[in-house]
């Protein structure tokens, strides 16, 4: 759209770009929104949560593929990134606001120049069960463990009961990793780590945030203990052999619902199928020529024709 177009030529413009994994910023926001919307029925009512906004290249995509949501938070912990979204994309985004978030992470400190933000119980009690859906690209690609569980924990907190949650991340799984063991994969991944690594594979030791996949069992483990389950996968094209439309995997997650009384559920009644009513075989009539192979006969004596 013409009238986002200044955005993104900010965006290109500014060296903030490289910070979040540089090409074409709309090209970049372009290609997540697809993955997106096409995992996520959104519409002018929703409720979204832009979890790592960075400088927002997937939030004016998401506008410039015609969503319109009622709200659309943007969060990140790089203070110059939100400064950016501030001046450049909010007074142009009706119902968009941008919040840092105070907090750090060994493959982005350097772009951490103050601790002005909120911390994560602050905004967690601030949009408490507020948001519809919320997504994160390249977030979960760059965080240990322990900060995995934990984020997992802080977006749970602040998505509605049924709510969605869209994050990548890189799975390990029994095809993923025979595919690193076997030097297929995209990245330029060491099979001797691979085959040291257990739950955790990381890329190498000097920036191990850099790359980072987890065991799928573990996501899921984690996945359940932020109350949250997953419900779709869409797996990315990093593992090699032709999968998948983007690069990283996708999880759909969905924040358990409220239960019903039992007694409230609509019940789709069980089909019972009485097993069919047989009538005996009619008699068959058998050759009694003496000509008549024995053979033939006695394979006639246990034929039935069909119904």
């Amino acid at each position: 759209m013409s009238e986002l177009s200044h955005i993104f030529d900010q965006m290109r413009a500014s060296p903030m770009n490289d910070w979040v994994g540089g090409s074409d910023p709309e090209l970049v926001g372009d290609a997540s929104i697809g993955i997106l919307t096409r995992l996520l029925p959104l519409h002018n009512q929703s409720r979204i949560l832009d979890f790592g906004c960075g400088i927002g290249r997937g939030l004016v995509s998401l506008w410039k593929a015609g969503v319109r949501p009622e709200q659309l938070i943007g969060m990140d912990i790089m203070p110059p990134v939100i400064d950016f979204c501030d001046q450049q994309i909010a007074p142009y985004l009706p119902g968009t606001k941008f919040e840092l978030i105070t907090g750090a992470n060994h493959h982005y400190d350097a772009f951490i120049d103050r601790q002005a933000g909120k911390s994560q119980s602050a905004l967690s009690e601030q949009y408490r069960d507020n948001f519809t859906d919320a997504y994160a690209f390249s977030v979960f690609t760059h965080v240990t463990q322990a900060d995995f569980q934990s984020l997992l924990h802080f977006v749970s907190s602040m998505l509605r009961p049924g709510g969605r949650f869209m994050f990548t991340c890189f799975e390990l799984n029994d095809f993923s990793r025979h595919m690193v063991l076997s030097g297929q994969a995209l990245f330029p991944l060491d099979p001797e780590r691979m085959r040291r690594a257990g739950d955790v594979l990381t890329g190498n030791d000097a920036d191990p945030l850099a790359f980072i996949a987890f065991d799928r069992a573990l996501i899921q483990k984690m996945v359940w203990n932020a109350g949250m389950a997953i419900t779709k996968v869409d797996y990315g094209c990093w593992m090699g052999g032709g999968l998948g439309g983007g690069l990283q995997d996708a999880i759909v997650c969905t924040k358990l619902p409220l239960l019903q009384a039992v007694d409230q559920i609509q019940h789709t009644a069980l089909v019972a199928r009485d097993a069919p009513a047989t009538e005996p075989a009619a008699p068959i009539d058998l050759p009694q020529d003496s000509e008549a192979p024995s053979r033939f006969r006695k394979m006639m004596q246990h034929w039935r024709p069909r119904k």
